[in-house]
């Protein structure tokens, strides 16, 4: 009577409008040991690829950001429609992580 029903994941809708998006720079945004926000280039090139529920941003020296389970990443595009920021697990680091991507024109 008082139950509530198991809600499915949400799957951000960025995300998959950016699929294929050919990506100039790449970034990862962290915070230093005193507390202040970094960012760290990642290298130029490459591309996004959210097809079969898989999240994977790469450049032009392999795959910087890996999570096999899209429900589970945050998406959100740049005020400038320039870019976006992808927040969730990397596989390829083993913990949370924040990529930056841009990108040159609107598709």
């Amino acid at each position: 009577m008082f139950w509530r029903r198991k809600q499915k994941p949400v799957i951000s809708p960025t995300a998959l409008k950016l699929d294929g998006r050919e990506l100039t720079l790449l970034a990862r945004r962290y915070m230093d040991e005193n507390g202040s926000p970094q960012e760290e280039g990642l290298g130029r090139g490459g591309r996004i690829n959210t097809a079969n529920g898989h999240v994977i941003l790469s450049n032009d020296k392999g795959e910087v950001f890996v999570n096999h389970d899209i429900s589970t990443v945050q998406c959100g595009e740049l005020m400038s429609l320039g870019g976006a920021i992808f927040t969730g697990y990397n596989e390829l680091t083993g913990h949370e992580d924040t990529i930056v991507v841009y990108y040159s024109a609107r598709q």
